[in-house]
């Protein structure tokens, strides 16, 4: 089973190596393996991922093709998707090109609970309860907002278009264990269906 995952995790990397290295002559996206909106990608770990246009399903790992700029970016990441019971989502942010390195962010499920933890540097933070959020609903959608310009990078959460600082379900401040090296990002899923999956500039702006 380790040899299989490894396995496909070097596939997965020199794909997207290779991906990487060519020039946008061709489209851009043209040798990818799927796309989710606008968004092309490539497969790191197939599991049993059902893919889609509109959609990805199943269990399985993607990463985003387009780099996210540079690794002390600020970026907002939207995400709609649905759990079933013990399922999770985690959001891999400003990692390298396979994501290793990464800002993490796993929500996952336990009855019509949500829960996040946060991962980074090798570490993972302990978990918090997303008050509020239906796990249990056909669709769940959250913005995140990822500040890696600062040491930890700064994580915050929300439901809904109020993106004040105090209206975050989950405000980081200091609770990140590090940083993102890098300036890819991605998905993992454990029994989930994602819908949608957009990145932007950051909804939270500190005052200066």
């Amino acid at each position: 089973m380790q040899r299989t995952m490894r396995s496909t995790w070097l596939t997965g990397f020199i794909l997207l190596s290779s991906l990487l290295g060519c020039g946008k002559d061709d489209g851009g996206g043209s040798n990818a393996d799927g796309k989710l909106g606008a968004a092309n990608y490539v497969v790191l770990e197939s599991g049993d991922l059902q893919r889609g246009s509109d959609k990805l399903s199943g269990s399985g790992a993607v990463a985003f093709i387009e780099p996210v700029g540079e690794i002390g970016a600020k970026k907002s990441y939207t995400l709609t998707f649905s759990l079933q019971d013990g399922g999770s989502l985690v959001l891999l942010a400003q990692g390298a090109k396979s994501l290793e390195n990464s800002v993490g962010l796993k929500f996952s499920r336990a009855a019509g609970e949500l829960k996040a933890t946060l991962s980074a540097a090798g570490k993972n933070a302990e978990p918090k309860l997303l008050a509020g959020v239906d796990a249990a609903s056909d669709s769940v959608t959250l913005t995140i907002d990822v500040h890696n310009d600062e040491s930890p990078a700064h994580v915050l959460v929300w439901s809904g278009n109020d993106f004040a600082e105090e209206k975050a379900l989950l405000n980081s401040e200091e609770d990140t264990p590090g940083q993102g090296s890098g300036t890819f990002w991605g998905l993992r899923l454990v029994k989930a269906t994602v819908s949608s999956a957009l990145i932007g500039d950051p909804k939270y702006v500190e005052e200066e």
